[in-house]
């Protein structure tokens, strides 16, 4: 079958191909993640720049909130304005300020529900968020959007295939977003060398 075919007609061209792979369950966890992360970076290359240097700029703004109110005297509702503000300056598409946004908001929450600590480079820790919901609301939500998954595989099968792949997935993000948030570009983001590829069931444990 074509790469270019749709199977999954609420996931855009970039990941059907990585959809199909893991219906069919023949590649390992390694082929499964390289695949994936060439959709994956690619559908992050072609929202440019802008949205890494917004990330970079809302992680910024974070920190200098966390240093100036040690976590204790921060005005929450004040700097969540403050972030919507700045991104109503962006001159990015609506759902992709809305991808940064979340994953701004979210590390947000966890400092102020105490569930983070650690303000060590927040321009890199939200561009990483951001590429996570890329990932996450473009591929992974989108699955189990469909009643028949390609092949005949069952919902519940294709679910522990894409949380097979989760752990890897998020290391290799982890990587781009460094690289990103230091360029503060794009366009030189890779992806790791491909391993050997060896044929097995995916129903096999992989973990």
């Amino acid at each position: 079958m074509p790469d270019g075919d749709i199977v999954h007609s609420k996931l855009s061209g970039l990941y059907q191909k990585p959809y199909r792979i893991l219906c069919e369950g023949k590649g390992d966890r390694n082929e499964c993640t390289w695949i994936a992360m060439e959709a994956v970076m690619r559908d992050i290359k072609s929202k440019g720049a802008v949205p890494v240097l917004l990330a970079k700029r809302m992680g910024e703004m974070l920190g200098q909130a966390m240093l100036a109110g040690q976590n204790i005297c921060v005005n929450w509702a004040a700097l969540s304005m403050e972030i919507d503000r700045l991104a109503r300056q962006a001159t990015v598409p609506h759902y992709v300020k809305e991808q940064v946004l979340r994953a701004c908001k979210s590390i947000l929450r966890e400092f102020r529900y105490n569930q983070r600590a650690n303000t060590n480079n927040l321009s890199e820790a939200v561009v990483e968020r951001f590429f996570q919901e890329v990932y996450k609301s473009n591929f992974e939500q989108r699955i189990p959007l469909t009643s028949n998954h390609y092949a005949g595989v069952d919902n519940l099968t294709i679910t522990e295939r894409v949380e097979a792949i989760r752990p890897d997935m998020l290391a290799e993000i982890n990587k781009l977003a460094k690289k990103a948030a230091a360029d503060e570009d794009v366009k030189n983001l890779r992806r790791s060398p491909r391993e050997h590829v060896k044929e097995i069931d995916l129903d096999e444990d992989l973990l």
